[in-house]
């Protein structure tokens, strides 16, 4: 018995892959949207409906400031809540949430303006919101935590375009782990990309989560993940980010490659490290992290795929446990004629 265990588990992943692939030769990439509809709305952020025009991540009203007098103030308002989250078709979790959803709500700005966040919170522990920005010294690297049933105002300055984790820093490697993450982009200008994905990827973790374990993008897992509809030929920008709360995560592209922002050269997996470990090594770093050097991977990563195979796509962590625990989904490439 244990043998046929040990064998089973080594042949996992490649018999998810082929359920996968008889899965789509059944079902168009509609029908499976249409499948999870219920959920389709929340958090997946991208192309998941037909092709219909070029279509961003978010978009920003008003000039570029880039620190001038003209800076303007984006606020936002945030509630931290308990949600049974439902992240696959059998699978929920007792998640703590910014806006009821895992993860929060993008938040877009341009550069040069400034962040006014209003945080409600109606869990029972205290929370904040942290950012990795220029921030007055309510939104620093210690910030002002909001007890339950209380209301705390953060401000940040947007100085840097770019891509960046939002979290609570208050419950550590728990708030990360329970939910509370979610991305903001700060603008420099008009993107020459005709569609923009946010890939936030995570994992819900015993620990946490007592009795589960999954590996997710954008708060779900297998089936669940977002299906992103292109035509050939289209500028597709990719915001990774690594919520963690403690793994390690690639993200890979069957039929694509993309050049590597480091080096120039053409790649078709992305690593990334856990958000945690790069930017807060007195918080549970992960095991077999040496200190907090910038020798390790980053949490974020921007890049541009040129979508130039049509067909239906695989897209995965390559850590085969992660692909057992959920992280798998596909997207699909329309043959332009």
């Amino acid at each position: 018995m244990m043998v046929l265990q040990s064998q089973f588990r080594e042949y996992l992943p490649v018999l998810l892959l082929v359920a996968l692939v008889v899965a789509m030769s059944f079902a168009t990439p509609k029908e499976m949207l249409a499948e999870r509809d219920p959920m389709a709305g929340q958090s997946l952020v991208g192309h998941t409906e037909a092709h219909t025009a070029p279509q961003l991540a978010c978009e920003v009203d008003g000039p570029l400031a880039n620190g001038s007098e003209e800076s303007t103030i984006r606020s936002f308002s945030l509630t931290a809540k308990p949600v049974e989250w439902q992240f696959t078709s059998a699978g929920y979790v007792n998640a703590w949430t910014y806006e009821g959803a895992v993860p929060g709500p993008l938040l877009c700005v341009n550069i040069g303006d400034w962040l006014e966040v209003t945080l409600t919170n109606e869990l029972s522990v205290p929370v904040s919101f942290h950012l990795h920005l220029r921030a007055t010294p309510n939104g620093s690297f210690n910030p002002t935590e909001v007890v339950p049933g209380g209301v705390g105002i953060y401000y940040f300055e947007a100085e840097q375009a770019g891509t960046y984790l939002y979290h609570d820093l208050v419950n550590g490697n728990e708030g990360l782990g329970k939910g509370l993450h979610g991305a903001l982009i700060v603008r420099d200008g008009v993107t020459e990309a005709d569609h923009e994905i946010v890939v936030i990827m995570g994992e819900y973790q015993p620990e946490y989560h007592p009795g589960t374990y999954a590996a997710t993008i954008n708060g779900f897992a297998f089936p669940w993940l977002p299906m992103w509809q292109f035509e050939q030929g289209e500028q597709v920008r990719v915001h990774l980010l690594n919520a963690g709360p403690s793994e390690e995560h690639t993200f890979h592209v069957h039929g694509h490659r993309w050049l590597d922002g480091g080096e120039g050269r053409p790649i078709d997996n992305k690593f990334l490290s856990p958000h945690s470990a790069v930017h807060h090594p007195s918080v549970e770093a992960p095991e077999g992290f040496v200190g907090l050097s910038s020798a390790l991977a980053d949490d974020v990563a921007v890049f541009d795929i040129e979508m130039e195979a049509a067909g239906e796509w695989m897209y995965h962590c390559h850590v085969y446990d992660h692909i057992n625990a959920g992280m798998m989904g596909h997207l699909s490439v329309e043959e332009v004629h």
